[in-house]
């Protein structure tokens, strides 16, 4: 009988383990900005659109380069590809124009809060899911562009 109960445990265990999945912390931080990651709605449906947004914040005195900024390593959201559903274009905020005197030119930078939006859709037959991804982007300060770095993302959607 010890052992049926052991085993009956277990079984409840992984049950209420797949119904729910642990928390994904939503924030990611590094030593240029910090991204936090949201769906809306949270709820999803087959066939209907989700918006996915990485809200993005740089750090005191850093920029990160807009799309479209050539010559720089602009920022740059990929989703993971994924059977379960369909992903639209990423849609970049306009970038503020900024004089850098070291360099001798403008360009084109989010040095302020900013939101990158990307509606997936899922397919039907699709579940809960969590949709993976990417975020690229060279950051630079007053005097140093630091090398370029890529950090996962993770959008958890029931």
């Amino acid at each position: 009988m010890f052992r049926w109960t052991v085993a009956a445990l277990a079984v409840c265990a992984a049950v209420v383990s797949a119904q729910d999945p642990p928390k994904q912390d939503p924030k990611t931080e590094t030593k240029h900005l910090t991204v936090t990651t949201s769906a809306s709605p949270e709820a999803v449906k087959p066939g209907k659109p989700v918006t996915l947004a990485a809200d993005v914040a740089p750090k005191p005195n850093m920029h990160v380069y807009s799309p479209g900024q050539d010559g720089y390593i602009a920022i740059t959201l990929t989703l993971d590809a994924n059977p379960a559903f369909t992903a639209a274009k990423a849609k970049y905020p306009a970038g503020e124009k900024v004089y850098m005197p070291i360099l001798k030119e403008t360009q084109v930078v989010y040095s302020k809060p900013f939101r990158i939006l990307q509606n997936v859709t899922l397919r039907p037959g699709s579940g809960p899911l969590t949709v993976k991804g990417t975020l690229r982007y060279q950051a630079c300060d007053d005097t140093i562009c630091y090398l370029p770095t890529t950090i996962p993302l993770e959008w958890t959607l029931k």
